[in-house]
């Protein structure tokens, strides 16, 4: 689809994207024409830049909440290099990563990149589908997110760790939860956000427990770290 269908067929939904990001700093790191092309046209007030120093050099001292969009093929290290130096710049507020990669991936990479702690995964192939738009929602909103194509494979790779038969994984609303939880979130503030009655959420918490054959909040984290169904960043808040 062309950038400029792209923006007609996914109008309404662009508009909640930008009403969503302000008071966000949006910064695109790639030398990719297609992310590049794409996310200028859909995001307004981008700092552009194609290597990670470049970045870093443009980043302002204002402690704003920060979205970076990256691909992992950059001049002078990949996304994983990318996040651990803007993590690690003195006083950087809340920042969350979007990160652009083809479908051909290794699995490796793909594990690798999820567990340093990505914020959403999107395949450069959806990136004109809408998909790209849900997923900067869901990151602004606090949560994260995975092109449905590398969630797949992710979870195909736990399953494999794990054995079919030992722990089945988490349905979507059951993952969405459980990383809830690991960010602090109490069942009242969960029920809040998602619009239910608390008690529907303790009982969602309760089955997670049995799922998982624990008998605390504390042993379902550190079962879930062990499946790989959360990351140690998870854990640090959103």
């Amino acid at each position: 689809m062309e950038p400029a269908a792209i923006y007609g067929h996914h109008q309404p939904l662009h508009r909640q994207v930008l009403a969503a990001c302000e008071g966000w700093r949006i910064a695109l790191c790639s030398g990719n024409a297609q992310v590049t092309v794409i996310t200028k046209l859909l995001l307004e007030q981008t700092l552009n830049s194609r290597s990670i120093a470049e970045l870093l050099a443009q980043l302002p001292e204002a402690n704003e909440p920060l979205l970076v969009i990256s691909d992992d093929n950059l001049p002078d290290g990949g996304a994983d290099l990318l996040m651990d130096q803007v993590r690690a710049r003195p006083g950087q507020g809340l920042v969350r990563f979007l990160i652009v990669l083809p479908l051909a991936i290794a699995d490796e990479r793909l594990q690798q990149l999820w567990q340093q702690g990505a914020d959403a995964l999107l395949s450069l192939e959806n990136g004109g589908s809408g998909l790209g738009l849900r997923m900067i929602l869901a990151l602004v909103a606090g949560g994260s997110s995975l092109d449905p194509s590398f969630d797949r494979r992710l979870r195909q790779r736990a399953r494999a760790r794990s054995g079919d038969c030992l722990h089945p994984l988490l349905t979507p609303t059951e993952q969405d939860l459980l990383l809830a939880l690991a960010r602090g979130r109490s069942s009242r503030e969960i029920a809040a956000l998602r619009q239910v009655r608390c008690d529907s959420v303790r009982r969602q918490i309760s089955h997670l427990y049995r799922k998982a054959d624990v008998c605390n909040q504390r042993s379902l984290l550190a079962w879930a770290l062990e499946q790989g169904l959360l990351r140690p960043a998870d854990l640090s808040g959103p």
